[in-house]
């Protein structure tokens, strides 16, 4: 919180505070003087009727001595005392006898005595005390009774029992005094009210004010990203446990924010590791993750594409992609759930463009936001990749064919020695000419028939059309004869039919069934044995290629046809993608493949293609 805000929140807790104390004296003000006021009328009642009671005893002494001077001397000074308005002996029927006004001498008040039982045979009335509101005053009627020793003059008391009835008025003496109280209490009252507004001002200031300031300026420096903001103990109670609570609460903060940027960065680093160009894309277009192959495919700095939209960053467009003319996996993902397969090109920096094939497939986070991934590879480094693991593997065969190829060569080479030596010096007939032309001839044709497989391997894809199976199977171990030979491998071959077709590219079938036989080799440094096998499954043909190696480990199986992965028993450093592209090849026509091993036992690896007549036997 800032020194503003905790400014602003002292003002209105002050202001708070005063229309509160000012709402409580006046409701104290005005409490104390209802109850001053009503304290003050029952005693003035009290005092009335104490009055008209001694002031009875005075008019009975009076009356029993007859003395009716006395009686109106009396009636004078009772009207004329201090806080009395006036007094008056009325007559029971309500005519006035004496009064401390003589104005009021004989005229008939019947009103001052209405409701009172002042005949025989009535319950004998109290004093009856009437406040006047018209002028705030009190009126008291007292009736006076007859006594036994009044008989002579008023008769007997059970035909009289009234001999009059005394009514004093009393001036407004409530407001008065109660103002008088009112006017010495207040100040008091505002004294007490101010001390205690100080006091809880100070404590509010001191428990509240201070403590939610220095909390709200911890919070301000947290919001601004300063982790090592700390509010301690601010105050006592529930301020006190509220700032250990926010210290707590930003510790663990400061430790998840550091685990989630150490997490982003290791997820960095597996996206970078990979070879393959990849990207993760929000549910908006933007993209959270790029890897370091995505940003060398289009020329980008680090960190230039994150949390920008996909299509400007991969295609240059400054609005997504339409979805009429492009196969947008973003687009397409929202309407399947399933993984996609897409080609597209995709813009440099430099403007240059790349066709590019996209695997994609949606994911959903923990906390359950909706992203795309996407794994990238350009289509000429994918051709490249494939021609140059062939190249590779007729670079293999390079020794192997040499050995083919010297052999005859170096019989011809002999043969021509000795026809050339025989007929210079006349030695040689012709039948011996004949016999070692013949023998070029064969040897000639070996050449031929070496470097024909050769080049049946090496040409690059053309369309898919029957392809005989044994055919391929026995120029490709033609091929890999002194390969064999080096390692001491028997090989035993079982192709059923023989004249079985099945559908796929010529060189590429070749191109598989090498990398099976010589990867069978290679799990045999030692010898062992090498079965090839085919048989008919349905609709497809089965080619089996078993060796008798060191097998393959049950988590290294679901490895193996993974790209760049190598694992060979004799010790040599492979590329590791020669599994990965028969798995290629197999299932770019229509195929599967698969592998069942066991170490220290050998591998079989299952290839199912197509048969050619498309019919189940």
């Amino acid at each position: 919180m800032s020194l503003r805000a905790a400014c602003s929140l002292s003002r209105r807790l002050t202001l708070v505070l005063m229309l509160a104390l000012l709402m409580v004296s006046g409701m104290l003000s005005a409490g104390i003087w209802w109850v001053s006021r009503e304290a003050m009328r029952r005693e003035q009642e009290a005092s009335a009727e104490r009055i008209a009671r001694l002031f009875e005893a005075s008019l009975h002494t009076a009356m029993l001595r007859r003395d009716l001077g006395g009686l109106a001397e009396i009636l004078s000074r009772l009207g004329h005392m201090q806080g009395v308005a006036s007094a008056a002996l009325l007559h029971p029927d309500g005519e006035i006898r004496f009064a401390s006004r003589a104005t009021d001498l004989g005229t008939r008040r019947p009103d001052l005595v209405a409701g009172l039982c002042l005949r025989s045979g009535c319950a004998e009335s109290p004093p009856r005390i009437q406040p006047l509101e018209a002028d705030d005053r009190l009126r008291i009627a007292y009736p006076i009774r007859n006594q036994a020793r009044c008989a002579a003059c008023h008769g007997p008391v059970d035909v009289h029992p009234v001999n009059g009835v005394l009514v004093v008025e009393f001036k407004g003496l409530v407001e008065g005094d109660i103002s008088g109280q009112m006017r010495g209490l207040l100040p008091l009252g505002l004294a007490a009210l101010g001390l205690f507004a100080l006091a809880v001002g100070w404590v509010v200031r001191r428990e509240v004010l201070v403590p939610v300031a220095r909390l709200g300026d911890v919070a301000d420096r947290v919001a601004e990203g300063d982790l090592s903001a700390r509010a301690g103990e601010p105050g006592v109670g529930e301020l006190g446990r509220l700032g250990l609570r926010l210290d707590s609460m930003t510790e663990r903060l400061g430790r998840m924010i550091e685990a989630s940027g150490r997490q982003q960065a290791y997820l960095q680093s597996l996206l970078d590791a990979a070879p393959d160009p990849m990207l993760v894309i929000a549910e908006d277009g933007c993209i959270v993750l790029a890897n370091s192959a995505y940003l060398r495919l289009l020329g980008l700095a680090a960190g230039e594409a994150i949390g920008q939209p996909c299509h400007r960053v991969s295609r240059g467009l400054s609005e997504p992609c339409p979805t009429t003319l492009v196969r947008c996996p973003l687009a397409e993902l929202r309407a399947r759930p399933e993984p996609l397969r897409t080609v597209m090109s995709l813009r440099r920096r430099d403007g240059s463009e790349v066709s590019v094939e996209i695997h994609a497939a949606a994911v959903h986070t923990p906390d359950g936001r909706r992203m795309v991934v996407e794994a990238i590879r350009s289509l000429d480094d994918q051709v490249r990749f494939s021609q140059e693991q062939r190249l590779s593997a007729v670079g293999l065969l390079a020794n192997g064919v040499a050995h083919e190829i010297h052999n005859p060569l170096a019989s011809i080479r002999l043969a021509l020695q000795s026809s050339l030596r025989g007929l210079r010096d006349g030695t040689m007939s012709g039948e011996d000419v004949t016999e070692y032309l013949v023998l070029v001839d064969k040897e000639i044709d070996r050449c031929v028939a070496s470097t024909q497989r050769l080049l049946t391997l090496s040409h690059p894809p053309g369309e898919t059309r029957p392809v005989g199976v044994r055919a391929a199977v026995e120029d490709t171990l033609a091929l890999l004869e002194a390969e064999r030979q080096t390692t001491g491998v028997s090989v035993q071959i079982c192709l059923e039919p023989p004249g079985a077709r099945v559908m796929a590219d010529e060189a590429e079938l070749r191109q598989v069934i090498l990398n099976l036989v010589q990867n069978a080799f290679h799990a045999m440094p030692r010898g062992g044995q090498l079965r090839v096998a085919l048989g008919r499954e349905g609709a497809d043909y089965h080619l089996s290629v078993s060796d008798t190696g060191v097998g393959i480990g049950a988590d290294d199986q679901a490895l193996v046809f993974m790209p760049f992965y190598s694992r060979r028993a004799d010790g040599q450093q492979g590329s590791g993608l020669g599994l990965a592209i028969c798995k290629a090849i197999v299932e770019r026509h229509g195929g599967r493949i698969g592998v069942d091993s066991t170490p220290g036992v050998g591998s079989t690896f299952h290839v199912r293609l197509p048969a050619a007549d498309g019919e189940s036997p």
